[in-house]
């Protein structure tokens, strides 16, 4: 089975948009379609941004929906250690993620995020965007 890491943003997505393509990545996942891999940082990141409260206004965020949905993702996702950085993105707060993805085996590390997109590939991990990764599932799914 098919193992990816999503950058933060994707995850914070997923929740913000019923029907974006990020939300169609966690519905993947919860439908067994691919190994959710994350970094323990990411679940604290997330939990951060959605308490924001201006987040939390505008896309009406209750605190009990973001406690399910962080509860969900350190009880079902694969939580990876904290690895070093490679030096290898443009921005070096995103490059821990690809140290991170290759330690974790992971397949796809799964971003909008250009700095990373640029990359491209970093070791045995493709760096892909939401469609992308979606259309893989589906051609392994067909």
């Amino acid at each position: 089975m098919l193992k990816a890491l999503p950058d933060t943003n994707q995850l914070v997505s997923s929740l913000l948009s019923t029907r974006g393509l990020q939300r169609q990545l966690i519905d993947a996942w919860r439908g067994r379609a691919f190994v959710l891999l994350l970094v323990t940082r990411q679940v604290e990141e997330i939990a951060d941004v959605l308490s924001r409260p201006k987040i939390a206004k505008k896309y009406r965020i209750v605190p009990a929906d973001r406690d399910v949905f962080l509860q969900l993702l350190r009880a079902e996702a694969v939580l990876l250690p904290h690895e070093p950085a490679p030096g290898v993105c443009r921005d070096p707060d995103d490059d821990y993620l690809l140290g991170c993805a290759a330690a974790g085996g992971a397949d796809y590390l799964v971003t909008g995020d250009d700095d990373l997109l640029a990359v491209r590939q970093y070791r045995d991990v493709a760096i892909v965007d939401a469609r992308t990764f979606l259309a893989v599932l589906s051609a392994e799914q067909g």
